[in-house]
Formats: structure tokens, C-alpha cells, sequence
């Protein structure tokens, strides 16, 4: 989570850089206070190989019926080993939402676990938190990492939110390393229902997008020429 301390200085600097009410600058402030990961700030449909299909029938789909999910609530989660694109398709659904005039915010679980816990101590801190969880959409990666299985505190806290936004009809955008039958035994039947009710489980198939990516450092860099 980003201070608006932090998100005015990015803000400055962006104008600076591409003049001030630059339409790229904006969108670039937008993604900075959101914490989207920034390889993913202008990730396109035609960067998606991996799980072309899961992309094209769920992500694609969820885009064009954007307001239809805001307006019900209805969420994602994404499962899958490491590098299938868990991280890419929420962020990908998180600047499209910024791009259509949304409020966005990403986070992991033990990023939460962090800014939660500072919010105890610091009011502004734990202000700025509960504003960021209140944008439109929401999006919570790497839930069910094997350290927060017996984490009882971060287990209820995730509850709870999703509880919330789940009552409240606000999206959720989640992705996971852990199977769905197992993360329903990690989190219990509140988290069973909850996704039985409004979330579309997305599982994906095993492969590694971060390959191609590392082809594309040696060739950018010509390495091993």
C-alpha cells in the first residue's frame, strides 16, 4: 500500500516527465496508487500466450461485462502453479478498470498481513488501507501460501473482507497457488459459500510465462550473441 505521500511525489514526477495532465502520466499515477505490478501496466491482450483460452472465455468476457460484475459483485479466482499468469490476468482486469473511469487496488496476502498490522499502530496508515479496500475492484494474489496456514488472525482478517465485499456486491479478484478443494479446507465453509455464490474458479494449466520472458531479456540484451 502507497501513502498519498508517496502517490503526489510519483504524481510530480510523472508530470514532469510527460508534462503536466498528460493522459499517460494520469493513467501512470493511477497504476502507481493502485500497486499494480508495474510489468503489467500496459499489458495487452496480444501479450497473453499462455492460457489463451482461460484468457479468452473468462478474462476478455469478465472485461466486457465489467459493470454487470461491479454492479453484482461478481468475483474471480484464479488458480495455478507459478507463472501461468495468475499475477498478469488480474492486472490486466485491474488497468482495464482504471481505463474505464473504476477505482482499483492490488495487493498479496502477506502484503495485506503487513499493512493491516501497521495500521495498528499508525491510524493514518490503517485510514489509507481501508480506503484502498474499498475501491471498485479489488485484487488479492498469492492467497493460501503454505507460511499462513495456521495464521488464524490473517485467515479471519481475509474472511472478513471478502465477507464484506462479498455482502456489499463489490468484486474480488483472488489468485492462488493452492487448489481449490485445499484452500477451501485452509479457509472453511464462510469461504466455501462465499465462492460457490459469486466467484467463477478459473484453474489454469501448468506451463511458465516467466520463459518466454527470460527469452526476451537475452535477446533485448544479446546475450550469448
Amino acid at each position: 500500500m502507497r501513502s498519498e505521500t508517496d502517490v503526489e511525489q510519483y504524481r510530480v514526477a510523472m508530470d514532469e516527465k510527460h508534462g503536466d495532465g498528460h493522459p499517460r502520466a494520469d493513467y501512470h499515477v493511477a497504476c502507481f496508487e493502485a500497486c499494480i505490478p508495474k510489468s503489467f501496466w500496459n499489458v495487452a491482450a496480444a501479450d497473453v500466450s499462455y492460457n489463451r483460452e482461460a484468457f479468452d472465455e473468462v478474462v476478455c468476457q469478465y472485461r466486457r461485462r465489467m459493470k454487470t460484475a461491479l454492479r453484482r459483485g461478481y468475483s474471480l479466482l484464479f488458480v495455478g502453479d507459478n507463472g501461468v499468469g495468475k499475477t498478469m490476468f488480474v492486472s490486466y482486469l485491474l488497468t482495464q478498470a482504471l481505463k474505464r473511469g473504476f477505482t482499483a487496488y492490488y495487493t498479496t496476502l502477506s502484503q495485506l498481513d503487513i499493512d493491516i498490522k501497521r495500521g495498528f499502530r499508525d491510524r493514518e496508515a490503517d485510514d489509507r488501507l481501508r480506503v484502498m479496500l474499498e475501491s471498485d475492484f479489488i485484487a488479492i494474489d498469492e492467497v493460501g501460501k503454505e507460511s499462513f496456514k495456521a495464521d488464524g488472525f490473517l485467515s479471519s482478517r481475509l474472511e472478513h473482507l471478502m465477507k464484506q465485499r462479498y455482502d456489499d456486491e463489490e468484486p474480488v479478484l483472488m489468485g492462488s497457488n493452492v487448489a481449490h478443494d485445499d484452500l477451501i479446507k485452509m479457509y472453511g465453509s464462510t469461504v466455501e459459500s462465499m465462492i460457490d455464490g459469486k466467484y467463477q474458479v478459473i484453474g489454469l494449466e501448468p506451463g511458465d510465462c516467466r520463459r518466454a520472458q527470460k527469452k526476451r531479456m537475452k535477446r533485448d540484451m544479446a546475450y550469448g550473441d
